[in-house]
């Protein structure tokens, strides 16, 4: 008789990997930060710079391209691949529509992400990680090492690609922001700021086609960390990290030490060189080379910190269990705060790490206090009851 399936329950749930899913969230929140402040996106379209990210704000600018730019969406996504082989394992063993079952739970993620971009903030990634996510399907029965390898290949493509381009790019002149401006593409961000919340609703359906092309494009290299999740949840390594301490320090030293060199080199471009068009290709090199590194480095890092010091495992933990609720949080809170009192291009980037540690903080709080009573977040219920077909109790 075929056994129902459920959730995943707290017993079941590796603390580490919710801590470092925690941590990736206020990586996230770092990177977003630059695009719910100001006109990010209509500057890039533009070859332009807002007040906001020049100057001495620049330096920050750089610090966050260098140490955060595609390196927490990467480490988020090799956890989402990761967390792919542990829902498909323990579904196969209770039902016989895990396929079905999971495509289904994609839909309601990409239902989610929609909402997210259209009513909340156009930056949505998990439309990117639905899609992408059905797409992993094909990839689960193969062997882990030619998953590893198709990874491996889909990146560094990828970052042959860039390099080609970007010799390429060496023979356009620098483009000169007057000859580009936002009515070509009908965006006016500060405009859409002083407006109601139907502007912003206007901006967002604005965007999405430009953001909708952008996604495509990230479906491969999405796909490649969702591979090494994929991965490491098929050799088991999640469920042994106290005995992979050696591995664990050799991934820190080649992803960070290799990663970083590339990372300081794209964040240089991403700062002060997206006119020229050699640089503004070559910042590429982030997504496909310097970011998985670097997320890889990051992701082994915090693993080792989190087994020996438990204390900041208990910490991030109900942050990370609430992964889903607190991304879209993040977005609602930034709405608020830059769009609701006029502050959108009104406070310069030395005040982004503040406002980025106060509203973490808030979310560790808010995290603890959830998870006293509850079993799942509110929007991780939802996706919960939607995919299962059942209500599920939601109360401790």
């Amino acid at each position: 008789m075929k056994r129902e399936y459920l959730p995943v329950g707290s017993a079941d749930r590796v603390h580490e990997i919710d801590a470092v899913r925690g941590f990736a969230l206020f990586g996230i929140l770092m990177m977003n930060i630059m695009s719910f402040a100001g006109p990010q996106m209509e500057n890039q379209l533009t070859f332009d710079a807002s007040d906001i990210y020049t100057g001495s704000n620049s330096v920050i600018i750089l610090l966050i391209n260098i140490f955060v730019t595609a390196n927490f969406y990467t480490m988020f996504s090799f956890l989402f691949g990761l967390g792919f082989y542990i829902f498909l394992s323990r579904a196969k063993n209770r039902t016989q529509q895990v396929n079905r079952l999971f495509i289904r739970r994609m839909s309601i993620l990409l239902i989610i992400g929609l909402l997210h971009a259209i009513f909340v903030w156009y930056g949505d990634i998990l439309t990117v990680y639905a899609v992408t996510g059905i797409i992993l399907l094909l990839f689960y029965r193969l062997n882990p090492r030619l998953n590893l390898f198709i990874s491996t290949m889909i990146l560094l493509l990828g970052s042959v690609f860039v390099i080609l381009m970007t010799m390429l790019a060496l023979s356009l002149p620098d483009i000169n922001a007057e000859t580009a401006s936002s009515p070509v593409y009908g965006i006016n961000m500060i405009e859409a700021s002083n407006g109601s919340y139907w502007d912003i609703v206007s901006l967002n359906l604005s965007i999405l086609g430009l953001m909708s092309v952008n996604n495509i494009a990230m479906v491969p290299l999405v796909l490649a960390v969702f591979l090494i999740g994929l991965f490491v949840g098929q050799k088991g390594y999640h469920t042994r990290l106290w005995s992979l301490k050696k591995m664990l320090w050799k991934i820190v030293i080649i992803g960070i030490g290799v990663g970083l060199p590339v990372k300081v080199i794209t964040g240089y471009a991403m700062t002060y060189g997206m006119e020229s068009p050699a640089l503004s290709v070559l910042s590429m090199l982030a997504y496909t080379l310097g970011g998985p590194l670097m997320s890889l480095g990051y992701t082994a890092l915090l693993a080792l910190i989190f087994l020996r010091f438990q204390s900041f495992t208990k910490m991030l933990q109900p942050v990370g269990q609430l992964a889903l609720t607190n991304y879209i949080m993040q977005s609602v809170l930034m709405i608020v705060l830059f769009f609701g009192f006029n502050l959108f291009n009104q406070i310069g980037a030395l005040w982004f790490p503040l406002i980025v540690a106060a509203t973490f903080g808030f979310q560790i709080v808010v995290s603890h206090l959830w998870m006293r009573y509850f079993k799942y977040g509110p929007l991780e219920w939802i996706w919960r009851i939607s995919t299962y077909g059942k209500i599920l109790s939601i109360k401790k």
